[in-house]
């Protein structure tokens, strides 16, 4: 007998909880999806002499760091690399300043 009463507030309830989640304000930045700084645009502006914080502000932070020591004192070697897909772009340091770049595509 009390079934029917039951079953509107159910309902309602259930309504309500939709029409909450549809007009709830949802923050704008976490909820898009991160879009990659590695263009073929970016990749260009990139050229030698550039510091490591220049790249980074065009680049946004590598995938990956790879460091090593030159031999006879020739200074320090530094690779960065980026992945977009099948994308791989990488980027040489020699003494902290961009010396090479690569952009290789499948």
């Amino acid at each position: 007998m009390h079934e029917r009463p039951d079953r509107m507030k159910t309902l309602a309830r259930l309504f309500l909880l939709i029409v909450l989640i549809v007009v709830t304000p949802v923050p704008a930045a976490p909820a898009l999806p991160f879009k990659s700084k590695v263009t073929r645009h970016n990749y260009e502006r990139v050229h030698n002499g550039m510091t490591k914080a220049q790249v980074e502000r065009i680049l946004g932070k590598p995938a990956e760091m790879k460091n090593e020591m030159g031999l006879q004192d020739l200074g320090e070697f530094d690779s960065w690399i980026y992945w977009r897909g099948e994308i791989m772009v990488m980027i040489g340091f020699s003494n902290g300043h961009v010396s090479d770049k690569s952009w290789t595509q499948d």
